[in-house]
């Protein structure tokens, strides 16, 4: 679970790097968009997204369960701090590419193991 959760949070952190980079338009250090609302937000909607993942067997799940995510969390830093950068969208976008890049690792593990699995059992001697 803590693996997840580290890489929600690692996600959530370049994606609202970036995000807000699109925003901001002056010459800004990482420092700084690293501290901004969008950031913090897209970092608790990671965190929130990876724990999901972990409970959770379906991949269409939590890339649809990290939209609502992203939307719920981004409205509430909205009511809370008048944040208006239309955050609907914004949490759906954060959303849809966090549950898209678990969605991603969970095939690609998947898919590693059943090859492992099948190397495995040619050196054993089974075939197809």
């Amino acid at each position: 679970m803590i693996k997840k959760v580290l890489i929600g949070i690692g996600s959530g952190l370049l994606i609202g790097v970036f995000v807000t980079s699109i925003f901001i338009a002056d010459e800004i250090n990482i420092i700084d968009l690293i501290l901004t609302k969008i950031t913090a937000t897209s970092i608790i909607t990671g965190f929130f997204t990876g724990i999901y993942a972990h409970l959770s067997k379906s991949k269409l799940k939590v890339f649809l369960v990290a939209i609502f995510i992203g939307i719920i969390i981004f409205y509430l830093k909205y009511l809370f701090t008048g944040h208006n950068f239309d955050p609907l969208t914004m949490g759906a976008f954060v959303g849809a590419i966090l549950g898209g890049i678990f969605a991603f690792i969970r095939k690609a593990t998947h898919s590693i193991n059943r090859y492992n699995r099948l190397q495995r059992h040619k050196q054993k001697g089974f075939k197809k």
